[in-house]
């Protein structure tokens, strides 16, 4: 007897007939719920009640229950059991629902948090500038004493010069014109605009950081949260970034540098977005490329604790890369010399 699964039931076949079957329920989630089992490698309670007359099976989930073999089950066909084609489709469709449902997880909900980040980022990069540029025809000396968010807040909370100097306790003689009580609230508005955008920058770096605490601990400790998540987005799930070897992880976000040096023979990158780790663009740059890579070898390592484990082994990590960085402190100390190329011919 061969047993064999079909997706409307599991039959038991022998010299090319069906000798006993145990249909699955005529209805589309049922079919669908029991499709997605199998996907899983899980064994059907229609596949358990037959198993014990079986010799043989078709499916490798089913290997305990008797000998893999090939059969040709196309002769088993919905129709004599009362299913149809249509009831197969509305099944596939509910699985594909499913399945797009479990995709998304705190990762990708991560990812696009640094999206986010990122957006609030360079906005608030371009707020910032409008509003020392325009504030600073009136008073273009406070760049000089506040910046970022401090500046926003003044600017949103005093308004006029007078009033700035005074709460922040400044004496200066400033060569700003004056400015129209109108043009001053625009200013304002568009300051508090940018305070309010400094808040929800904040507010999603806090986010970032509690969320990879949970997701991915170990990449958090050791590459930090804002770059670890960006990481995983790069990667596209946590899974696939622990799946990549360390060489990949390190030339994540580099793409095009790669692509360029492959065809037209540029100079090949070190890092990329690892190149954001204080490790690494701190570091001389003769040094960065050993850095990337040893750091690059442990965010792997933390990667796959992370999605199989689950436990913290960033202090071993930790202690790994500090012995390595020493190392390569130690053989890297000076930059290399440059060797004289070859007199490059001039061209007619």
């Amino acid at each position: 007897m061969i047993l064999t699964t079909k997706w409307f039931g599991s039959f038991l076949c022998d010299e090319g007939k069906v000798r006993k079957a145990a249909l699955f329920p005529k209805d589309a989630a049922a079919i669908a719920d029991r499709l997605g089992m199998m996907a899983r490698g899980e064994v059907l309670e229609e596949e358990a009640s037959l198993a014990s007359s079986a010799k043989q099976v078709t499916d490798r989930r089913l290997s305990e229950f008797g000998r893999r073999v090939r059969f040709d089950s196309s002769f088993i066909r919905p129709e004599d059991f009362g299913f149809s084609l249509d009831m197969y489709r509305e099944a596939t469709i509910i699985l594909a629902k499913e399945s797009v449902r479990r995709s998304i997880g705190p990762d990708v909900h991560l990812g696009q948090a640094v999206r986010a980040y990122d957006d609030t980022v360079f906005t608030d990069n371009i707020l910032s500038e409008r509003l020392r540029e325009w504030y600073g025809l009136h008073f273009p000396e406070l760049e000089v004493v506040i910046d970022g968010e401090a500046y926003a807040k003044a600017v949103t909370e005093h308004g006029s010069r007078q009033d700035v100097m005074a709460a922040l306790g400044l004496e200066m003689d400033s060569i700003g014109s004056d400015i129209d009580a109108a043009d001053l609230e625009s200013v304002r508005v568009l300051s508090s605009v940018l305070k309010e955008s400094y808040s929800a920058r904040a507010k999603l770096e806090s986010y970032i950081e509690s969320r990879m605490a949970q997701v991915a601990p170990n990449i958090s400790a050791m590459a930090g949260p804002v770059v670890g998540a960006r990481l995983i987005m790069q990667a596209g799930s946590l899974k696939r970034l622990a799946s990549m070897p360390s060489s990949t992880v390190q030339l994540l976000g580099a793409e095009k540098a790669m692509f360029r040096h492959l065809r037209k023979g540029a100079k090949p990158p070190k890092h990329g977005i690892l190149f954001q780790h204080m490790l690494v663009h701190t570091a001389p740059a003769w040094q960065r490329g050993a850095i990337a890579r040893a750091l690059a070898a442990k965010i792997s390592l933390a990667a796959r604790a992370d999605l199989y484990s689950g436990n913290d082994i960033s202090g071993v990590l930790k202690e790994q890369l500090d012995r390595r960085l020493a190392e390569i402190r130690k053989q890297h100390a000076s930059p290399p010399r440059k060797s004289p190329g070859r007199p490059r011919k001039r061209q007619r």
